[in-house]
């Protein structure tokens, strides 16, 4: 007997389908029977488990990484933080003045440093973000171009850059889901969902926010919500977010008070606050463009530039400490009510110059959180002048607060659904939804009319699209969607000879072989059920039970074409063979992952 089942070698070539011959003549190993059972046909519960995966590591390296910031904020300033409620801001305040000016200047030298002289050397010119990865179709995240850049992000923040540590907590995850998804040698649609998959557990563990996490990805970055990308997002925000708060024991982001919403005349001040808000997203993202263009004219090295605007963030941080890194504490303090009038204002100044200067300079880090700080600051200086007006119509400046939040950050990133989740998984009120839908639209309808509507994370998304345009051509064919066969068998082996070595989960088809040549196929469940019924023999070859092909995908064949291919033979896989008069067994293709190819390339057209 020649059975060839379960060739695993990716990639449709010759070479492939004889090494898929030899497998069968040696015992598979634990690994290798686990890839196959984890990513063969329709492998919804494969996907699963390496969604589960994806979340579990994207929580681990996110923790890492906060965990990080704490170890280097101590090496830079000496300050030792003291459960949850501290941060960069109390490490600021404990230092004298000279010693807090100083500390992000010497960070933002050694973050440009590393990454000018390090990446130079090591990296390759080809790194790309997770947003690159994901749109562009290749799915391959550089391991040392995350970790470098991780660890530039890592001095910056830790020495007080003002910018949000998310951005590196969501390219690590997404690098280990890329990672993941190379080692089970996932076809590009489902590696390009594990990088989705870990950036939704990074954004999920960065704010205690599962629900946000899958759709930040799915509305931002993917352009779509189908269920097919859309459920394995959620079992990877959970899951990192059960990993990072539950068993980890991580405490929420900020300190959410419970507010009351006195009247139902509000509303309009709300509606009022979020026509605010867009008018002011529009220009902050402009500020930080034109901070870029600023310290990109001065055509200094990488350490100098980042050394620059740490000079900046460093003078301003003289007078006002609260500049220094995410905000976290800060926020907490606005929404505690703890931080009002003209030292509110005169800090929300100072924290939108000192953005600038940061991501200006070259900073690697998120934008998210300064949104949040942002809009946390004039929402709270709206409320507090309503209140002062109306103290029995309008609720306290704590209330405003929190939907300036919601409203701000709809408006950078032109996604008022993450936006409106994002808030009400902070608070888990239901009071606050009405009057965060009504701030959210009306803010992102409001920015959208300027800037053409461009998001802050406008710029990645049009690189990577741009990049599509290279060599990724072949994103157009089914030839990177090929996977080794599940099960090959020769036209003379015995139909119990093929049932004892199937592999143990649902099969939709058996090749046929004759030497290397596709013959025929069968269904194996219809077959087993004819076995079972007595109506055929145990001891028939495979040839007595299958049936002619006719119809294989070819390596070069459009996806369109392919899914004629599909619907027409109403199969749920494929066979491929190099061409119309050739018939070697070159692999197989799902229906599921040229739908998903499709859906991709329609999300964003060549």
């Amino acid at each position: 007997m020649h059975n060839r089942p379960f060739g695993i070698e990716a990639g449709p070539s010759r070479t492939m389908h004889l090494q898929a011959r030899e497998f069968a003549r040696v015992p598979l190993s634990l690994l290798t029977r686990l890839r196959l059972v984890l990513f063969g046909h329709e492998d919804l519960a494969g996907i699963v488990f390496w969604a589960t995966l994806t979340g579990f590591f994207g929580a681990l390296a996110s923790v890492v990484f906060r965990e990080s910031i704490r170890l280097f904020t101590r090496l830079f300033t000496g300050f030792t933080y003291i459960g949850e409620g501290t941060g960069l801001v109390d490490a600021a305040s404990s230092l004298v003045w000279w010693h807090r000016a100083l500390v992000p200047v010497v960070g933002g030298v050694l973050a440009g440093a590393v990454l000018h002289f390090v990446g130079r050397t090591f990296v390759s010119s080809k790194a790309v973000d997770y947003m690159e990865a994901v749109i562009v179709g290749d799915g391959k995240i550089g391991f040392r171009a995350s970790i470098l850049r991780s660890f530039g992000s890592l001095l910056t923040i830790s020495s007080g850059g003002s910018i949000g540590r998310e951005g590196s907590m969501v390219q690590l995850s997404a690098m280990l889901g890329s990672r993941l998804g190379l080692f089970a040698r996932a076809p590009i649609p489902r590696l390009r969902l594990m990088v989705a998959c870990g950036a939704a557990a990074g954004i999920a563990a960065a704010y205690n926010a599962p629900i946000s996490g899958a759709l930040f990805v799915s509305e931002i970055v993917l352009g779509s919500t189908a269920m097919e990308s859309f459920g394995p997002l959620v079992v990877s925000s959970v899951v990192s977010n059960a990993t990072t708060h539950r068993f980890l024991g991580y405490g929420p982001v900020f300190d959410v008070p419970h507010v009351i919403f006195i009247s139902n005349v509000e509303l309009i001040f709300y509606v009022m606050l979020g026509i605010l808000l867009g008018h002011l997203a529009p220009p902050f993202l402009a500020l930080l463009d034109f901070a870029k263009s600023q310290f990109v004219r001065l055509k200094l090295p990488l350490y100098w530039q980042l050394g620059l605007g740490g000079v900046i963030v460093g003078a301003i941080s003289i007078f006002v400490p609260q500049v220094w890194g995410n905000g976290y504490s800060v926020v907490s303090h606005i929404l505690q009510g703890q931080v009002l009038g003209l030292w509110l204002l005169a800090i929300l100044a100072a924290k939108v110059v000192a953005t600038s200067a940061t991501v200006g300079s070259g900073g690697v880090g998120g934008v998210l959180t300064p949104s949040l700080f942002i809009g946390a600051a004039v929402g709270s200086l709206v409320g507090s002048v309503l209140h002062a007006l109306m103290p029995h119509t309008a609720s306290v400046p704590a209330a405003y607060a929190l939907i300036g939040m919601g409203g701000f950050l709809a408006a950078t990133t032109q996604a008022p659904l993450t936006s409106i989740l994002m808030i009400f998984e902070m608070t888990l009120d239901y009071n606050v939804v009405l009057p965060l839908m009504l701030a959210c639209v009306t803010a992102h309808y409001t920015a959208k009319v300027y800037r053409k509507g461009q998001s802050v994370y406008h710029a990645s998304l049009s690189r990577a699209i741009v990049a599509e345009h290279g060599d990724d051509w072949r994103l157009r064919t089914v030839e990177t969607l090929v996977k080794p066969p599940a099960a090959v068998v020769t036209a003379t082996t015995s139909l119990a000879d093929i049932f004892d070595q199937l592999p143990k989960r649902p099969l939709q088809r058996v090749y046929v072989t004759s030497g290397d040549d596709l013959v025929s196929w069968f269904d194996p469940r219809k077959v087993l059920d004819r076995l079972q019924k007595g109506e055929i023999d145990w001891g028939l070859p495979a040839e007595a039970v299958s049936l002619p092909v006719n119809f294989a995908l070819s390596p070069d064949m459009s996806l369109c074409e392919a899914l004629d291919g599909f619907l027409r033979e109403q199969a749920t896989a494929l066979p491929v063979t190099p061409g119309q008069w050739r018939h070697t067994l070159l692999g197989e293709v799902s229906r599921s992952d040229v739908l998903l190819a499709i859906q991709d390339r329609l999300t964003y057209p060549k």
